[in-house]
């Protein structure tokens, strides 16, 4: 299978995430790095959609997403961090497959003792809309929760993510 894997943010200066007890891009990255390397070593192939740089945020998210519809990759997963007092694990979707894909993925990080906030409605998303395939984005906890940010341990995210997208 082909993955299209967009670690959140990670595009300075317009597109660098939140800041909570712990920086977004950060983590975002300490997971991204981890899912690449465990779908290849699964014998996937994986297309980095995630730009070096760029002026705009707006520029980011079309760069990531063209990335993904070019390569033709058969899911596109989009790792995040939240923001914003709450707790726990959430993934937006839209259509049914990929909300099938959310399902999987939020049940997998919740088993690692966060909060299992469910598959959320992405249709407001740009990344969601715009991908040509089923696509996700992760929210795989709380930047801002001090239970969440003691919890964190980018391997058992990167495994719940990679479990959650190759099982069918």
């Amino acid at each position: 299978m082909k993955y299209g894997i967009d670690i959140g943010h990670n595009c300075p200066p317009s597109d660098i995430g939140y800041v909570g007890i712990r920086k977004e891009d950060e983590l975002n990255k300490e997971v991204g790095v981890k899912v690449i390397a465990k779908l290849k070593e699964l014998k996937h192939e994986v297309v980095y959609c995630t730009p070096s740089a760029d002026s705009s945020l707006s520029n980011s998210l079309y760069r990531r997403v063209n990335k993904a519809n070019e390569e033709n990759v058969d899911l596109y997963v989009s790792i995040h961090f939240n923001g914003g007092r709450g707790d726990g694990t959430e993934v937006f979707a839209i259509s049914e497959s990929s909300k099938k894909t959310a399902k999987r993925v939020v049940d997998e990080i919740a088993q690692l003792g966060y909060v299992n906030r469910g598959v959320k409605d992405g249709s407001f998303l740009y990344l969601l809309k715009n991908t040509k395939m089923p696509a996700i984005l992760v929210e795989a906890g709380f930047l801002d929760s001090k239970d969440d940010m003691e919890r964190f341990n980018a391997e058992n995210i990167a495994n719940a993510i990679v479990n959650g997208i190759t099982t069918f």
